[in-house]
């Protein structure tokens, strides 16, 4: 799902269905936690304590992920790393698995942006415009991640568009891809409050 930010040169894309899905997971702690203060009230800190692990580990395995279209080049928010790749290392943009940017020697999968299983593709086929193909499309028809209604397609897309626009405007310096490194970013402080809630749950429930 393309989400334009304010700035007209970034572009965003999140997974729909992993945003749908962590609402519903939401609303599912909420209401396990109150069900079980009102049948428990005694056992009140180790439910505050397991909704908030349960919560914190939705945010970042399903609301966090992104890929951001910027000027500098793709941003993947993953679940513990940001990896900035810039315009001028990326030499392959793939779906076969998941949106993933190859540069020289390595390659950044993305986790907001997954292919369709063998049903989802089936699904996205059908669902898929004759007149609108993917700028990956050779003859016509493209590999299942490269389809516009898939989460990978539709953020391949994104990406494809920028970057083909910078080499076509003279806007990319070209022969520089083993020469400019990409750069990956620990967001390991979610991940620690995320260790501590769970420790902290596992103490409560065992003195409750």
């Amino acid at each position: 799902m393309p989400d334009s930010l304010a700035s007209t040169h970034r572009v965003s894309f999140v997974s729909r269905f992993n945003r749908i899905l962590a609402v519903l997971i939401w609303a599912l702690v909420v209401f396990m936690v109150v069900a079980t203060i009102v049948g428990a009230p005694g056992s009140l800190l180790s439910a505050l304590l397991a909704g908030a692990t349960i919560a914190l580990l939705d945010w970042i395995a399903l609301w966090r992920p992104r890929v951001d279209v910027v000027d500098e080049g793709v941003v993947l928010q993953n679940l513990v790393r940001r990896i900035t790749v810039p315009w001028e290392a990326l030499i392959h943009v793939d779906t076969k698995y998941a949106l993933t940017l190859h540069t020289p020697g390595r390659k950044y999968a993305a986790w907001a942006a997954p292919a369709p299983g063998r049903t989802g593709a089936a699904v996205a086929k059908r669902q898929a415009r004759t007149d609108v193909a993917p700028r990956s499309a050779v003859g016509g028809t493209a590999a299942p991640g490269d389809l516009l209604t898939t989460e990978s397609g539709a953020a391949a897309e994104l990406v494809r568009e920028r970057w083909e626009h910078l080499r076509e405007s003279g806007g990319l310096e070209l022969g520089r891809a083993d020469e400019v490194r990409a750069r990956v970013e620990w967001l390991w402080q979610p991940a620690a409050l995320l260790v501590v809630l769970a420790a902290a749950t596992v103490v409560a429930l065992n003195v409750g």
